[in-house]
């Protein structure tokens, strides 16, 4: 019986089957210890919030539901560093700084004055802020299309002197208006310069009464004048947490009284034409998602919230103010009870 021999031939090709054999099973390994895990996985990332107000609550949430539906589930990738409203414009620094101590990956910001203290607070990491009515009046971003520092987010432009309208439209016997205001909140203030345009355009005076703090709050609240026929809330996060009183006092009055964001409807004003806080959060999220996977804040456009028309009939039929069918057709949300 012959031995068996290899040739030179025959040693090269069981040496190069032998090495295709090892890379193949060097490629099953590889992607075995791969398996589970894709690139565009979310790594673990740090969010801290800083809020003004309880109002803006719908925005968080809406960020949240939003954020987990892109991967970011918290528990397992993502943590949220939130302890509730501040409801202390004083107390906003001493939150946001806590936040960059804590070495966040993102900062969330409601209000424009809760962004403000952000930005003071750093300088390097990314903002995202909402709902803020002059970003740029405000001093937070150089221009829409390019923020051009630390922060971008979500704007709902200046739609108040179309609410103002929508105002009379609801109560045309309307003649003096009665608007407290902020006069330390650089968007407010600019925002009011507007609606003395369009009142003077309307022919409705404004009674204005500045309200700089809580004390200047209640003080608003309970001395509403004699002559206002009703009460024009501008943006501004400081009053509007206060929105509750502020409508019973209308309501006490029996006044139409209008506010931005559904959320005050809800509250007891009888009209807002704003935003809707909840699918703004949605917008913020798919933002945040841009910024945590590597684009830098000022590629970011600040992008602009659509606009809602909200009607009270409890808060009307309340007033006794009946608001026509072709108004409420245009209604985005109706509440009834």
């Amino acid at each position: 019986m012959k031995e068996a021999k290899l040739t030179g031939s025959m040693l090269k090709k069981y040496t190069g089957t032998s090495l295709l054999l090892m890379g193949v099973l060097i490629l099953l390994v590889f992607s075995l210890a791969a398996c589970g895990t894709t690139p565009d996985e979310p790594e673990m990332v740090t969010v801290g919030v800083v809020s003004l107000a309880p109002v803006f609550e719908p925005i968080y949430q809406g960020f949240r539901a939003k954020m987990t539906e892109l991967g970011y589930v918290e528990g397992e990738n993502i943590t949220y560093l939130y302890d509730g409203p501040v409801g202390d414009i004083a107390k906003l620094d001493t939150v946001a700084q806590e936040m960059v101590d804590k070495n966040v990956d993102l900062l969330l910001s409601f209000s424009t004055p809760a962004t403000q203290a952000s930005m003071r607070a750093t300088t390097e990491t990314p903002i995202i802020f909402a709902p803020i009515s002059d970003p740029i009046g405000a001093g937070l971003v150089d221009s829409l299309a390019e923020p051009g520092g630390n922060a971008t987010g979500v704007t709902f432009g200046i739609g108040e002197p179309r609410r103002l309208q929508w105002l009379l439209d609801v109560a045309p016997d309307v003649e003096q208006i009665y608007l407290p205001y902020n006069p330390n909140d650089g968007s407010a203030v600019g925002i009011l310069q507007k609606i003395k345009e369009v009142a003077a355009q309307l022919n409705v005076e404004l009674l204005l009464q500045e309200a700089p703090n809580e004390a200047g709050i209640e003080a608003a609240i309970e001395n509403i004048p004699d002559e206002a026929d009703a009460i024009f809330l501008l943006p501004d996060s400081l009053l509007v947490a206060h929105m509750a009183e502020f409508s019973e006092a209308a309501i006490a009055h029996k006044l139409p009284i209008t506010a931005p964001g559904d959320v005050t409807v809800k509250d007891g004003a009888l009209l807002s034409y704003s935003m809707s806080f909840y699918p703004v959060g949605e917008q913020l999220a798919v933002m945040a998602q841009q910024i945590l996977q590597g684009s830098a804040v000022n590629d970011v456009p600040v992008e602009t919230s659509e606009f809602f028309l909200d009607i009270n009939l409890k808060t009307a039929n309340a007033i006794g103010l009946e608001i026509s069918d072709d108004i409420l057709r245009q209604a985005n949300m109706i509440v009834r009870e």
